[in-house]
């Protein structure tokens, strides 16, 4: 078996990166999405880096290769994966009432709940302000089944 000066076996240092690569993915699948796909996307450097310089046998250029791979993809590629990945946030079932306007049912101070009508449903209501019955509200938050509620600033 050919030894480099470093002592490292440049025959099977392709073989050696390759495998690498392939626990870094089998890692990304253990940890699942975690991580973003980066492990998937190093590992498949260090295949690539392996595979690309099987022929030569040297262990400093399949290092020089990967390490060039691994740092275009950090530098140049890993926020348009990250941004291709990303799950946008939409409002589902209950968020899609945050935002609306209602009207007052049963008036509400600060530590005493009362009662509002957002759309064709009544809510359990609380406020950090006195609302009067029949005033406009903003829904802002939800906790549990309990709105939290402003005044309407463009009501008066």
């Amino acid at each position: 078996m050919v030894e480099s000066l470093a002592g490292f076996p440049d025959l099977w240092a392709w073989l050696i990166f390759i495998g690498i690569g392939l626990l870094m993915i089998l890692l990304e699948l253990v940890v699942g999405v975690a991580t973003g796909l980066d492990m998937v996307f190093l590992g498949s450097a260090f295949i690539i880096g392996g595979l690309i310089t099987w022929p030569f046998h040297s262990w400093i250029l399949t290092l020089i290769i990967t390490l060039a791979i691994c740092i275009a993809y950090l530098v140049l590629g890993r926020r348009y994966v990250h941004r291709w990945t990303a799950t946008r946030k939409e409002k589902t079932n209950i968020d899609t009432i945050i935002g609306k306007k209602g009207v007052v049912l049963q008036s509400m101070a600060p530590g005493v709940s009362g009662l509002v009508k957002v759309g064709n449903e009544e809510w359990r209501a609380i406020s950090q302000e006195n609302i009067e019955k029949g005033e406009i509200i903003v829904v802002t938050t939800i906790n549990g089944v309990t709105l939290n509620v402003e005044k309407d600033k463009g009501v008066k």
